[in-house]
C-alpha cells in the first residue's frame, strides 16, 4: 500500500504535535488524547453531513475498520519503521 506524500506530510504534522504534547503530559496521555480527538473530529465531520441513524452505524464500522488498518500497517512497518533503530 502506498500513500501520497501530501497525506504523509499531514500525518507527520499530527505526530509532531503528539510528540510535543507527550513531553508535557506523557506518551500514554498524548496517545489517548489523539485517539479521542480523532473520534471527536470524525463524529463532528459525520454529524455535519446530516447522516441518518443507519449511516451512523456504517460510519462507526468504517472508522473502526480504518483505525485497525492504520495500526496494523504501522506495526508492520508498511510506510517505514515507526521507531528509528538505535545506532
Amino acid at each position: 500500500m502506498s500513500y501520497p506524500p501530501e497525506f504523509l506530510k499531514l500525518v507527520d504534522r499530527f505526530i509532531h504535535l503528539a510528540n510535543e504534547l507527550a513531553e508535557e503530559a506523557g506518551a500514554g496521555e498524548a496517545s489517548a488524547a489523539i485517539l479521542f480527538a480523532a473520534g471527536r473530529y470524525n463524529a463532528f465531520n459525520f454529524l455535519s453531513q446530516n447522516g441518518s441513524e443507519e449511516d451512523r452505524e456504517r460510519a462507526v464500522e468504517f472508522y473502526v475498520s480504518e483505525y485497525r488498518k492504520a495500526i496494523v500497517s504501522n506495526l508492520e512497518g508498511v510506510v517505514g519503521p515507526v521507531i528509528k533503530p538505535q545506532d
